[in-house]
């Protein structure tokens, strides 16, 4: 694990964006972002002016990001074309990010494709990529269903970000959203009010580490970088100090970070959460939108069941706000087990809840990008990454501001509602977004 580092948990978009846009303005060599959605809506816009006038100043800017799978934002379940006519400042498709990106590069960023051809990997001096190349090129059997699903920004070397939140106006905004109220009805009063930001936003986060582990971080970005066809370029050294803690943001002695890519490896994340759960003495808080694969639901039954005690609560999304109804449905499918075992369910009401966070025995806690689905982790699907930390405080801290809030805003499920599920359709499959490709059964 990686040495002492700064940890601060933002929730939410109007914590997330005020941070980011900061270091931003006050990165001095390098700032490295890589997105699996970056869309061209107000929020999007106000990120590329940030990074464009930090190339003007001399930094930097590496940016890699799926044009294609953005342009498909909506075919995703964003949402994104339908929210921004709402919008009367945006006359534009939103999805359409040519512009945006060709804006950035005319002023000096550089920018990588992630939709890439895997059978076209390209030739490299570094042998352990070179390594990596060819087990992604062997495992790979379709491009298009292999995506870089994390979102890093990097600034200096120094300060990274990591979570669930890609760039668009659903993830980060300037005014908080009110938990108690229906998305779609906060959205249509500010809209009606002639207020800004006449969105639907959703539930996510992003954590931002600085010291070491950023430079961890960093080398992941140049890895996934290169492979992705991108310049060569020396690693900057990072600054080795780190900036006075706040209320907000607190020292931690050990990180370490777990990837997935399609290789020849084991699911270094699914291994991670099947052994903290398969390890937990005392409680287990997973929050996540989409958790339905076997192997870590599985963990959570049998955990439970050799260790009655144990305290267990998931947060997960309610149907009416789930972007992905498939998924929803093979995550209903194990609540039957979970619940008859004492787990406590609970599903977060009135905004699509997009957080993918865990916390073990009120000690280590897991801050990235993976869902708990067979795209995130199987062995040969998606990029992922993920921070394990190994820190009460910041343990604590997630508990307090994610859990025992969360679930002031959610449904706890029952036997009585467990019963209401049982004549509903149950989809198994590897992945609700490919159910016309890949094979299915009716659970």
């Amino acid at each position: 694990m990686d040495g002492t580092c700064s940890a601060e948990l933002l929730v939410d978009g109007h914590r997330i964006l005020p941070r980011l846009l900061e270091d931003i303005a006050r990165a001095e060599r390098s700032i490295h972002v890589s997105m699996f959605l970056w869309f061209r809506d107000p929020i999007g816009d106000e990120i590329a002016d940030a990074l464009i006038a930090a190339r003007r100043r001399g930094v930097t800017v590496r940016v890699i990001l799926n044009m294609e799978k953005t342009q498909m934002g909506d075919p995703f379940s964003t949402g994104e074309k339908e929210m921004m006519r709402h919008d009367p400042h945006v006359d534009h498709n939103p999805c359409d990010v040519e512009p945006m990106c060709r804006r950035m590069h005319e002023a000096g960023i550089e920018i990588v494709d992630s939709n890439i051809d895997y059978e076209t990997l390209p030739r490299l001096h570094d042998t352990r990529l070179r390594s990596i190349g060819a087990q992604i090129k062997d495992t790979v059997d379709i491009s298009a269903l292999h995506i870089d699903h994390r979102k890093i920004v990097v600034v200096d070397g120094r300060v990274a970000y990591c979570g669930g939140a890609n760039i668009g106006a659903q993830y980060m905004f300037h005014d908080a959203f009110d938990p108690t109220k229906d998305s779609h009805v906060e959205g249509d009063e500010r809209k009606a009010a002639g207020q800004p930001e006449p969105w639907w936003k959703w539930h996510d986060s992003l954590t931002r580490f600085e010291g070491p582990i950023a430079r961890r971080i960093d080398e992941h970005f140049r890895s996934r970088w290169l492979l992705d066809g991108g310049a060569e370029y020396t690693a900057v050294e990072a600054w080795t100090t780190i900036e006075e803690t706040t209320d907000d943001a607190h020292r931690v002695d050990r990180a370490e970070i777990y990837v997935n890519e399609p290789n020849d490896c084991p699911n270094e994340v699914r291994e991670l959460y099947v052994r903290l759960i398969e390890n937990a003495e005392r409680s287990i808080f997973i929050e996540n939108p989409y958790f339905y694969h076997p192997a870590v639901a599985g963990a959570l039954v049998r955990a439970k069941e050799r260790r009655p005690e144990l305290e267990v609560d998931l947060v997960l999304p309610a149907r009416r706000w789930n972007d992905n109804t498939f998924a929803h449905d093979a995550q209903q499918h194990w609540y039957a087990r979970w619940i008859e075992r004492g787990m406590r369910v609970y599903e977060y009401q009135n905004h699509f809840n997009h957080l993918k966070m865990a916390v073990v025995d009120e000690r280590w806690s897991i801050h990235g990008s993976t869902n708990l689905n067979y795209r995130s982790l199987e062995d040969d699907k998606d990029f992922e990454m993920v921070v394990l930390v190994d820190d009460e405080r910041l343990a604590r801290r997630v508990l307090r501001e994610v859990r025992d809030v969360d679930i002031e805003h959610a449904k706890r499920f029952d036997e009585r509602d467990i019963r209401g599920l049982r004549g509903r359709l149950r989809v198994r499959t590897r992945d609700p977004r490919t159910l016309l490709l890949l094979s299915r059964r009716v659970l």
